[in-house]
């Protein structure tokens, strides 16, 4: 078998491979295997660069990592609690919500996040009957005629926006947020539902949650691309791009897959593609066409990340929660700001504070006009006005920092998404048997999705190859 692509989603694959003794090779472009999982050292500390943890009410990255020998490594955030910047200050979000949208308008009340007639407006609009959703549509859609405008556009879009670096207006509500899409397929109050789906999800909705709501491996998530290039061994072959595949040969009539590759042929029974869409979109053009054409529309987001690593006697304020949300409507070029030696154990040493700054959506692009050094400039400037830091200190540089350019880096789900996906997943079962799709393009772009994305498509080309 031959698997392209070396992020999480083809490691995932090829590992499900070898553990059902398939020989699997895997062929990856870059210079390292990881995709967009890497860490780099700064300040002294070695930071995670992209992801630092994943959802733990999906399984699928600790079941992996238990197998791999890290379970007794995964970790839970030190602390709880988060803000989001609003009106020149931060305001808590509260504890008990569904993707950012509460069931209660009191979890908002006295917050400042929103004005009183805002919570006005919600407590009408979670009462309101509403008839079942019978279809895909975006959050927005869905959501600011039972929220309002002012609770959606400073609780639901920065965090699902922040998530997916996007706009909640445009995405697929089936896609990127599931718990609230079955809350309106439901029908009827929306508040009720929304209780119903967190009762679903093990929650007591009437306490604050105390079951975390994500993990990580301490030391960081990077350790799950080393341990699964470990055990793969000499299977990963890194600068080795795919230029083309070539169906060889029928069902049953031996190798029918060739993988050509600048250092010569490869030859398989099957083929996982985990590459980024437009790439699978260019290797799928003369053999799935239509599969090629849905992959190659598929839009992505430009973000960046900056680790920020400064003494902790230099911080402005106390970092008493994981971090805070920026809606877009403040204008800043930070839409998130993590405070990662708070929120992972693993970075809490040496009177040293690691601040994780992203900045970009799909909609907001201008982080990519500005050169590293004024992009730094700019978010240590929004962090000196956020409150996180002096500002001399921020005009002084007293700080060690890298960015981390994500370029065509999170996939955008508008509405139709999962339908668009399973048309791919359908036309390359009939028509290319033994040759299947992996990857955050498909049905989600957080850890367990993408490994979950992997462990599939290996499934999937086993079965053709074996019928």
């Amino acid at each position: 078998m031959v698997v392209a692509g070396a992020g999480i989603s083809g490691l995932a694959a090829a590992y499900e491979l070898q553990c059902a003794g398939i020989e699997a090779v895997v062929l990856e472009a870059a210079d390292r295997p990881g995709g967009k999982i890497d860490s780099a050292p700064v300040g002294g500390l070695t930071v995670d660069s992209g992801s630092d943890g994943f959802v733990a009410r999906d399984p699928a990255a600790a079941e992996l990592c238990r197998r791999l020998g890290l379970g007794a490594e995964l970790v839970e955030p030190a602390t709880g609690g988060a803000f989001v910047w609003v009106d020149g200050r931060l305001c808590p979000l509260p504890a008990r919500s569904v993707l950012g949208v509460v069931w209660t308008a009191d979890a908002v009340a006295g917050t400042g996040v929103v004005s009183e007639q805002a919570v006005d407006a919600l407590a009408r609009g979670l009462a309101r009957d509403a008839d079942p959703l019978l279809r895909d549509a975006s959050v927005g859609e869905v959501l600011r005629p039972r929220v309002g405008d002012e609770v959606f556009e400073r609780l639901v879009d920065p965090l699902l926006g922040g998530i997916n670096a996007g706009s909640a207006d445009q995405m697929s509500i089936e896609a990127c947020a599931p718990p609230l899409y079955e809350a309106a397929r439901r029908g009827g109050p929306l508040g009720p539902a929304l209780r119903e789906v967190a009762s679903a999800q093990g929650r007591d909705p009437d306490r604050e949650a105390t079951a975390p709501v994500f993990q990580s491996v301490s030391g960081g998530v990077t350790r799950i691309v080393d341990a699964l290039a470990a055990e793969l061994g000499e299977a990963v072959e890194l600068a080795a791009p795919v230029e083309s595949l070539e169906l060889r040969a029928a069902r049953g009539a031996g190798r029918r897959w060739r993988v050509t590759t600048r250092s010569g042929p490869v030859d398989a029974d099957g083929v996982v593609l985990a590459c980024p869409a437009w790439e699978s979109a260019r290797l799928l053009e003369p053999l799935a066409p239509d599969a090629a054409a849905v992959l190659g529309a598929i839009e992505y987001a430009d973000v960046a990340l900056a680790a920020f690593v400064l003494p902790r006697g230099r911080l402005a304020r106390p970092l008493d929660g994981s971090g805070f949300l920026v809606p877009r409507s403040q204008g800043m070029l930070t839409t998130a700001c993590s405070w990662a030696s708070a929120k992972w154990r693993h970075y809490d040493h040496e009177g040293l504070a690691v601040l994780r700054v992203s900045a970009g959506r799909a909609d907001d692009r201008r982080w990519l006009d500005l050169s590293e050094e004024e992009l730094v400039a700019a978010l240590a400037s929004e962090l000196a006005a956020t409150g996180m830091v002096s500002p001399a200190d921020a005009a002084g540089g007293r700080f060690e920092v890298r960015v981390a350019p994500w370029r065509r880096s999170l996939p955008q789900y508008r509405p139709g998404h999962l339908e668009r996906a399973a048309a791919v997943d359908a036309c390359l079962a009939d028509g290319t048997p033994g040759l299947a799709a992996a990857g955050a393009a498909l049905r989600g772009v957080g850890l367990p999705a993408c490994i979950r994305s992997g462990q599939d498509a290996a499934a999937a080309v086993t079965r053709a190859v074996l019928c």
